[in-house]
């Protein structure tokens, strides 16, 4: 007599339970991952950092003093904009820090005798020779617009590059090329302004931070201590009001981040003027006003300091701690924070 055999199969149930098993697993596992892969973003970001403060040493010890932040900014001053006759300059002092950071080639393709942008803000300089809005660019266009890896924090999911058609203000040259200007994560700490900046010897010397406009800092004149002066804050690619910052040249708002803002870090509402808060809108990628800090990483944002050391400060920290860390010379020392 022959035994039919039995085939051996999963009901019904036992494969939805085995799918449910699964479905909790991933669950479980899938915040794990993401917070591991985070993890590594921000150390990667933190590299970058350490990077830029080491090349804005080097810089030092090569020129005995740190680049500015903005020089010859046609694009937010009046009067200064134009040297000699010829160029609107609109150089930014990542520029010279390029060598420092192994960009060397990227350095050598810039032509420090011409513009990097011809925007002029100041309808009264329209008259001068020189680049106005909607005239050819240069060959700088192309550096400028060259996105530089250790300028970006590879948690920021926001577009590298200010497109070209957004607003003839911020454009590198304005209804004449198809290139964008390539933006950075990491700036210089300076005072938040957006037209006729004084220049950084001329700023308040105890409110006055590390970087500025047309004039360099020495160590020298960190007299809080170069542990507790931020040198570099981080920034988000995306702002609701104004544009985020750009490495290689100026625009009207920006050129540099100011950590003793009133917004603080990663002050997410859309927008400054609007006095109700009920109405405002968050988005957690976009900062609220252009030169202010933060970052995607939870909690707060990093900062370099002027020894070159990284920090990562909370979110939460108080407006007044900022304000000391920001200012190279109020005589405050925070140890801790």
């Amino acid at each position: 007599m022959q035994f039919q055999q039995r085939r051996q199969a999963f009901t019904l149930v036992e494969l939805l339970v085995v799918i449910a098993i699964i479905g909790v697993l991933v669950g479980l596992l899938l915040p794990a991952v993401q917070a591991a892969r985070e993890a590594a973003r921000r150390m990667s970001c933190s590299n970058n950092m350490k990077q830029i403060g080491l090349g804005l040493h080097n810089y030092h010890s090569a020129f005995n003093k740190f680049p500015y932040s903005a020089g010859k900014a046609g694009s937010i001053t009046s009067g200064t904009a134009i040297p000699g006759l010829q160029n609107v300059r609109n150089h930014r002092g990542w520029m010279g820090v390029l060598p420092y950071i192994e960009q060397q080639s990227l350095y050598e393709s810039i032509d420090a005798s011409l513009s990097t942008g011809s925007y002029v803000r100041d309808s009264g300089q329209s008259t001068l020779p020189g680049p106005k809005p909607g005239e050819l660019g240069n060959t700088n266009d192309v550096a400028v617009s060259t996105a530089v890896e250790s300028f970006l924090c590879p948690s920021d999911p926001n577009p590298t590059h200010y497109a070209t058609t957004s607003s003839n203000s911020y454009s590198i040259s304005p209804g004449t090329t198809t290139l964008e200007g390539a933006f950075t994560n990491y700036e210089f700490s300076i005072r938040r302004t957006s037209s006729w900046a004084p220049k950084w010897s001329q700023e308040d010397l105890y409110t006055r931070r590390m970087f500025g406009m047309d004039d360099s800092s020495r160590m020298r004149d960190l007299v809080d201590g170069s542990s507790n002066t931020v040198a570099v804050c981080e920034t988000l690619r995306g702002v609701h009001d104004g544009v985020p910052q750009t490495w290689g040249y100026t625009k009207w708002v920006g050129n540099g981040v100011d950590l003793a803002y009133s917004l603080g870090i990663n002050n997410l509402l859309c927008c400054a003027w609007d006095a109700n808060p009920f109405q405002r809108t968050r988005q957690a990628s976009r900062l609220s006003a252009w030169s202010t800090a933060g970052s995607v990483h939870p909690g707060g944002a990093q900062f370099t300091m002027a020894d070159g050391s990284v920090r990562f400060i909370s979110e939460s920290t108080e407006i007044t701690i900022l304000q000391h860390l920001a200012y190279v010379g109020d005589g405050e020392v925070i140890e801790d924070f």
